[in-house]
């Protein structure tokens, strides 16, 4: 035991010694841990905390580095270690360490098991992602971590807002735009998918009479992505970002979202209808019954429902006299059970 004791807290050692170097607190977990050593908090140019957390399991010991190749080191999670961080509410830096060789590697375990890489609970970490050499971006990319400078006026966001567009005549959009009309929810959440991009620019073209349809490239698709990221590196929205970095990265394409409105999202929103009562208040604008910051509805379109009705009822019949635990028998799926994580580490 003292042994094993010694080998886990040179890991742990290891980790702490670096996150210090990237002045990142480190906060241990003192008492019933499963699956979870401690959390990262990142703090922001003025050394202040943000509350942006990743949970951090630490491995220490030669026994991880049986499953080792010249590129890469492999770990084999537990059913419940993996359901457990499956379902974490922020990332899980999986971290194996090598005491005897000083080695440290690391890999986000939540998303890989979201996003389907780790297959049979078996995550595959490259030597490449070396611990040891991470950057602050690269450990909290994952938790909503952006390059973009945080504004902390919020009537500089406006503003920011206002100004950014994509410069294209046939794709004429601003993030104004897109966070106006993607209000929904009572003003509450904010709603993003390319249809909403492609209807405002669609709406201004028949506005100007162009004779032209809307057309989009590389660049307009950067914008909507720099949109999504503006978003959560503003904290205006209470976004699960690794969630839409799967979309982003591993699928190459614009995710489709509905995400509640932050207290600044909030702000964000009732500064434009102060500053549109303004301009109402100084003749600038005649006054409507529609506001900018108000309210669309979103919905699922019937015409991609209707071919599926009969098939789904079809297969609800069907499912009713061949219930699913005898379908499923003899897969895979039926060794997925849901059984609750017990206090082992």
């Amino acid at each position: 035991m003292p042994g094993n004791y010694a080998t886990e807290r040179k890991g742990i050692a290891a980790v702490q010694a670096k996150l210090a170097d990237l002045e990142l607190i480190w906060r241990e977990t003192s008492t019933g841990d499963f699956g979870i050593d401690g959390h990262i908090e990142f703090l922001d140019e003025n050394s202040e905390p943000t509350g942006m957390m990743v949970g951090v399991q630490v491995k220490s010991g030669q026994s991880y580095f049986i499953s080792e190749t010249d590129y890469s080191v492999s770990y084999t999670a537990n059913k419940k270690h993996q359901k457990y961080w499956e379902h974490y509410p922020v990332p899980v830096l999986l971290i194996l360490h090598h005491p005897d060789r000083k080695e440290t590697f690391w890999v986000d375990a939540r998303q890989e098991f979201r996003t389907g890489k780790a297959p049979g609970n078996k995550i595959v970490i490259p030597k490449s992602n070396n611990f040891m050499a991470a950057t602050v971006q690269d450990l909290f990319m994952n938790a909503g971590f952006t390059q973009a400078e945080y504004v902390r006026d919020i009537s500089a966001v406006l503003e920011c807002m206002l100004t950014r567009t994509t410069e294209n005549a046939a794709f004429d959009i601003s993030f104004f735009d897109l966070f106006c009309l993607g209000m929904t929810n009572i003003c509450r959440s904010l709603y993003f998918g390319m249809d909403l991009a492609l209807k405002i620019a669609e709406n201004k073209l028949v506005s100007a009479k162009s004779e032209f349809d809307v057309g989009l490239g590389h660049s307009d698709h950067e914008f909507l992505e720099s949109y999504i990221r503006f978003l959560v590196s503003q904290n205006l929205v209470h976004a699960d970002y690794s969630d839409l970095l799967i979309d982003l990265e591993l699928r190459d394409m614009v995710p489709m979202f509905i995400a509640p409105l932050s207290r600044r999202g909030t702000a964000l929103k009732e500064l434009i209808s102060r500053s549109e009562d303004e301009l109402v208040k100084r003749g600038n604008l005649m006054p409507n019954c529609y506001r900018a910051a108000q309210e669309a509805f979103v919905e699922v379109v019937e015409m991609s429902m209707f071919p599926r009705f009969k098939r789904v009822n079809d297969v609800s019949k069907n499912l009713r006299s061949n219930p699913p635990p005898t379908i499923f028998a003899n897969s895979d799926l039926s060794k997925h059970g849901d059984e609750p994580p017990t206090a082992e580490n």
